[in-house]
């Protein structure tokens, strides 16, 4: 009898929102994606627009998912 590991499960687990990757955020004062930021789970903790030099947390929006390409 041939082992090969754990049964693989035919939906693939996806992560909680809490823990999805965020690569940029957007500025809502100037449209610049923004890439000095710190987040918290999906909270955004600090963020700074290098361009217009918004720093005010609640003006910024995510940006893209790492990995998503639904194009």
């Amino acid at each position: 009898m041939a082992l090969d590991g754990p049964p693989k499960s035919p939906n693939p687990i996806k992560k909680p929102d809490e823990y999805r990757e965020v690569d940029y955020l957007m500025c809502s004062q100037c449209g610049t994606p923004c890439y000095v930021f710190e987040m918290d789970g999906s909270r955004i903790t600090e963020a700074t627009c290098l361009v217009c030099g918004n720093d005010e947390v609640r003006l910024f929006n995510m940006g893209e998912e790492a990995g998503s390409d639904d194009e």
